[in-house]
């Protein structure tokens, strides 16, 4: 089976391979065929990733066992770029390859659980639109403040509300 990315270039896969994406899955039992499947949006670059990891995780796939393949996912994630791993969840999201969409976003989650806010609405593009005041209030929350949303004494409060 033909894929074709963004730039038309031409990816041939197995077909196991292909269908580990449920948009593809979809696109072929819909009857789509032409020359191959257009992922119009995705790169090839990109691409290249996403099938990198669907070869690897193909359930035809036995040369690989379970802790063999828990290191291999490692060092697929940490050999990624914080933009390149972006436009992989991108992707994934789009071509709907669950397994690759939990891996990367689990990535994620573990590269930003120790940063602080700034480091995180930098990382993401996020424009803080926090006055000074919801600041501060913000920063005042202890952990059971976080534990009881909304409580009578919560720091969590919609602003304006007591």
């Amino acid at each position: 089976m033909t894929l074709l990315s963004l730039e038309r270039e031409e990816f041939m896969v197995p077909m196991e391979v292909a269908f580990m994406s449920a948009t593809v899955r979809k696109m072929i039992d819909d009857g789509f065929s032409g020359i191959g499947v257009s992922l119009h949006n995705i790169t090839s670059g990109v691409l290249a990733k996403i099938i990198e990891y669907c070869k690897k995780h193909c359930p035809n796939n036995m040369s690989t066992d379970e802790e063999e393949l828990k290191v291999w996912d490692i060092e697929f994630v940490n050999n990624m770029e914080n933009p390149q791993l972006f436009e992989v969840i991108r992707a994934a999201n789009h071509m709907a390859v669950e397994g690759l969409m939990d891996l990367t976003t689990q990535e994620v989650a573990n590269r930003i659980k120790d940063m602080s806010v700034e480091e995180v609405r930098e990382l993401f593009n996020i424009k803080n639109d926090y006055t000074a005041e919801e600041e501060a209030a913000l920063q005042s929350c202890t952990t059971e403040d976080v534990e009881e949303p909304y409580g009578e004494s919560s720091c969590l409060q919609p602003y304006g509300e007591s």
